[in-house]
């Protein structure tokens, strides 16, 4: 079914595909073999005159030499056999040489099936005792089944040239899988097995994964089962009932799954009624009931005996979008709930339907409780990584209220279940034990080295299962000895994870980052394998979901979600990355960007930009339920600083340019908030001086646009995408500004995290007379001079533009990363 609908995707991109003579391929990179010499003249035959080529080495590199003495002869070389090619398709190659004397040439050959030369296709020249970059382009004739590269001295000629990096490319190549992912999302444990769901993609179903926990080794993995119309694509949530069942819910069609161990599949049960995404947490209760809670109609249901009942209202909590996280007291019957976007923290009577509100006051600001554990008669509850522990009291009127016995910082999500009056969590990366009856917090000297998703107890070892830098693992605590151990997993699903930003790196290579699971792909342009179900290069684990790239001053910065974290990477050191600034830690929980307060907490770095003295801006938008984004600066030796340019609008977009930097809002604030946009907002053009700190806004020339989604540096102009209009101004006179009407706006209704991030507007050094950007599903480009616009591909679900150093572009879709070829080529 994944290949159906890769199938259709292809069909739909074939036939809305604009402006280029050409048909899009569906393989990975064509590779000549020893296109660098590295093996001497193999996969180079003879062409023309006899002798004339050999191999040599000439300013370090291995490289093809032609001498040419003879006027009346010429000499070359062709990669032969050719690659495999089609009619109709336009191949450009690409060859460096070094032109010591005389003229050096590149040309495109194509043959039919027979070996037959159809026709010299194009060619390209360069003189210079220096190395160049040429660059051939033609359409493959009638009848060619082959394309090949000739490197070349002709009659009349003479000279010598040394040849290194002979590549080629088709227009559009898909390349295929950039990230994996070995991260399960949800753990629960039954019978001395661990049960893990693993997330896929909108292309590659999820999966789960038994585990044995005396072995640490997979002893099954099942595919999640979807179908056209209801696509699973992961799950945050895993139960084991009193039965024994094991109960997933995954996202987002929002169903509810049933795995009976020792069985190969799982049942479909369904979802319950509503128009609900993602069921976020399951609770086991009596008699194999399953509970659970949903975004992002905030429902509260129950799963028993083959059937769904909504239990109180929808929401349960009002206004509340999100049930985060439950945990259920089976003794009393009753379950709490924490909820968002604003938090909160009910108890749920399931025998009399009674609820009550537990949550301190301190917290009612925060977004999210974002994890509950009911274990030692106590509730643990998780808000922003401060884990609250609380006594559940009785009162005389028959109400319910929570007593805090202790407050803890800086802790992990998941809590273990209590044994002998102790409960077990991570904080600071070290294993901690909480005493319930002396509320005692006590630090070990073990560090487990990985994210928890679940914990439970084997015979009095402590086993808690999650993901690592390296994958999945196991990590087994004996509290009475102390003896501990952390082990790699084996055997656990490897699966695509789809790309959320690209961006090419100061080493010239293309990074992408991956969605919910995180990880970071490395793609070295043109040099590829022939395999686009497969990462070229290894995954580079342990960065979170990555929201935006930039390459600036030698280094790749990485914003990433969540807590607007900015990294810096240095390709010529190992990885990972150092952390310079976490936005999460900014501002006021309680308030947004109003006067003399804020800014909120920020979470989405959807933006960066680089000053030349080496600041890094980051523009983020807030945790959830907040509407105010913010602006970081940062710099090498500084400790960064994150201030409000923008009350109740979030910072998608940045450029410097003239000295100053311009930002670009969205009238949409984080995940959460009601209504959807800031009601009566426009989305403006700010500036941000930083000589004083000034910040200046520009109200647009447009009428009421709810983004300005890409900014650009355009040869000392400031152009910027505003829903489908392009607007330029020059920095000196920011106020003087011009629109010019490209597409429709986008249906922001349809599809509301566009108003986030769906324009992008690029330059591109090898083609100085264009702009390239992207509005929905179109890449297009526009001459400068006149700002004619020129649609040149249009791809169903496209996301994301950057160029390599050849000048191609590259976009995304779901997990695979596409190129399109020079258009100037």
């Amino acid at each position: 079914m994944r290949r159906a609908l890769r199938g259709a995707v292809a069909a739909a991109l074939l036939a809305t595909s604009l402006a280029l003579p050409f048909a899009p391929a569906s393989a990975a990179d064509l590779r000549i073999v020893n296109g660098g010499f590295d093996g001497g003249l193999t996969g180079w035959s003879g062409s023309h005159s006899p002798g004339g080529v050999d191999a040599a080495v000439w300013d370090g590199r291995t490289t093809a030499r032609i001498t040419d003495a003879d006027p009346a002869a010429a000499y070359g070389r062709e990669s032969m056999p050719g690659l495999p090619a089609t009619a109709g398709i336009r191949y450009t190659l690409y060859g460096e040489v070094w032109a010591d004397s005389g003229t050096a040439y590149l040309y495109l050959r194509f043959r039919d099936a027979s070996g037959r030369l159809l026709a010299a296709g194009a060619n390209a020249s360069a003189t210079g005792r220096q190395w160049n970059r040429v660059t051939a382009s033609g359409v493959a004739p009638t009848g060619t089944a082959t394309v090949s590269a000739l490197i070349y001295s002709g009659v009349t000629d003479v000279g010598t040239a040394y040849w290194d990096e002979v590549l080629i490319t088709r227009d559009v190549t898909d390349l295929g899988v950039q990230i994996e992912s070995s991260v399960p999302n949800a753990t629960t444990f039954a019978g001395g097995s661990a049960y893990a769901l693993y997330t896929g993609t909108a292309d590659t179903n999820p999966q789960l994964a038994v585990i044995d926990v005396a072995t640490e080794q997979v002893t099954r993995k099942i595919t999640i089962p979807d179908t056209a119309a209801t696509p699973t694509v992961g799950g945050w949530a895993a139960a084991t009932a009193t039965d024994g069942s094991i109960y997933l819910g995954t996202y987002p069609n929002s169903k509810l799954y049933r795995y009976v161990p020792g069985q190969s599949t799982v049942t479909d049960l369904g979802r319950a009624e509503g128009g609900y995404s993602f069921i976020w947490d399951l609770e086991p209760g009596a008699d194999g009931k399953v509970y659970g809670g949903t975004y992002n109609d905030g429902r509260y249901f129950k799963y028993d005996n083959g059937a769904f009942t909504t239990i109180g209202s929808v929401p349960v909590v009002e206004g509340a979008q999100y049930v985060r996280s439950l945990a259920h007291d089976p003794a009393a019957n009753a379950t709490y709930l924490g909820t968002g976007t604003n938090a909160g923290l009910i108890r749920f009577d399931n025998v009399t339907g009674r609820v009550d509100r537990l949550l301190p006051d301190a917290y009612a600001h925060n977004s999210m409780v974002g994890g509950l554990t009911w274990t030692g008669g106590r509730l643990f509850a998780w808000i922003d990584r401060t884990l609250l522990v609380l006594r559940v009291v009785r009162q005389t009127d028959g109400s319910y209220a929570a007593v805090t016995d202790a407050t803890i910082t800086d802790v992990d999500l998941h809590q273990s279940p209590a044994r002998e009056g102790k409960v077990w969590f991570v904080r600071e990366g070290l294993l901690h034990s909480y005493d319930v009856d002396t509320r005692a917090v006590q630090a070990t000297d073990v560090r487990p080295g990985l994210d928890v998703t679940g914990y439970t107890w084997v015979d009095g070892t402590l086993v808690g299962l999650g993901t690592a830098a390296d994958g999945t693992r196991i990590f087994k605590y004996d509290p009475a000895s102390g003896r501990w151990s952390t082990r790699v997993v084996s055997g656990t699903p490897v699966l695509p994870a789809a790309i959320n930003a690209l961006g090419a790196g100061p080493d010239g290579k293309v990074y992408t980052g991956g969605y919910l699971t995180g990880g970071t792909g490395v793609y070295d342009p043109l040099r590829g394998d022939g395999d686009d179900n497969r990462p070229d290069t290894p995954t580079l684990n342990g960065l979170s979901q990555t929201d935006s790239l930039l390459a600036h001053n030698g280094l790749l910065y990485i914003g990433a979600y969540p807590s607007a974290k900015l990294y810096s990477y240095d390709p010529a050191r190992s990885w990972p990355p150092t952390l310079r600034y976490t936005g999460g830690a900014a501002g006021d929980k309680a308030d947004d960007c109003e006067p003399g307060k804020g800014p909120p907490p920020q979470d989405r770095p959807y933006a960066l930009a680089g000053a030349p003295d080496g600041t890094v801006y980051m523009g983020t938008v807030p945790k959830y339920g907040k509407r105010s984004g913010a602006l970081t600066i940062w710099k090498e030796g500084t400790a960064g600083r994150t201030v409000c340019v923008a009350s109740n609008q979030s910072v998608v977009s940045l450029a410097y340019a003239g000295g100053r930097l311009f930002g670009g809002t969205s009238t949409r604030g984080a995940l959460g908030v009601d209504p959807v946009y800031a009601p009566g907002a426009s989305a403006m053009l700010f500036s941000y001086d930083p000589a004083d700190g000034g910040v200046r806004t520009y109200q647009l020339p447009l009428t009421a646009p709810k983004a300005v989604t890409a900014l650009a540096e355009v040869d000392g102009e400031l152009w910027g995408l505003a829903g489908g209009s392009l607007f330029t101004l020059d920095p000196a006179r920011p106020e003087a500004i011009t629109a010019k009407r490209l597409f429709p706006d986008p249906d922001y209704a349809a599809k509301p995290s566009m108003a986030w991030r769906d324009g992008v507007l690029l330059t591109v050094a090898q083609d100085p007379d264009h702009v390239y950007g992207t509005s929905g599903d179109q890449i297009f480009k526009i001459e400068k001079s006149s700002r004619a616009l020129t649609v040149l591909l249009t791809v169903p679900g496209m996301e994301g533009l950057t160029a390599d150093g050849f000048g191609n572009l590259y976009y995304k879709v779901n997990e695979r990363l596409h190129r399109l070829a020079a258009p100037g080529s």
